[in-house]
């Protein structure tokens, strides 16, 4: 069976490639953090997008972001109001008493 707990997980060494799974959870981690620090003030999905992605030509660092967006959004830790990207409650209030994302 596939090991689902990412605690258990060791940084890659210098020669090792990156965990995918990890950089992913990091990835989700950072965009959550980003978007619950901005809150109340809201942020569109492409303003989120300009803000992460440094060089919109470079496909795989868009694929990152959305893919980051998606289980974000099916974790049901953030929900779109048309283009605007919202932190759900629960994660707005687990960040204010000292939950870390990252």
């Amino acid at each position: 069976m596939h090991d689902q707990d990412s605690s258990a997980r060791r940084a890659p060494g210098p020669c090792e490639p990156p965990d995918p799974q990890l950089a992913h959870e990091r990835d989700q981690a950072s965009l959550l953090t980003a978007l619950i620090e901005e809150y109340p003030g809201l942020m569109t999905y492409e303003e989120a997008r300009i803000a992460r992605v440094s060089d919109p030509g470079d496909w795989h660092e868009t694929d990152r972001f959305e893919g980051a967006v998606r289980a974000l959004l099916w974790a049901g830790l953030l929900r779109r109001q048309g283009d605007l990207l919202v932190p759900v409650r629960p994660a707005r209030r687990m960040a204010a008493i000292g939950f870390s994302y990252g």
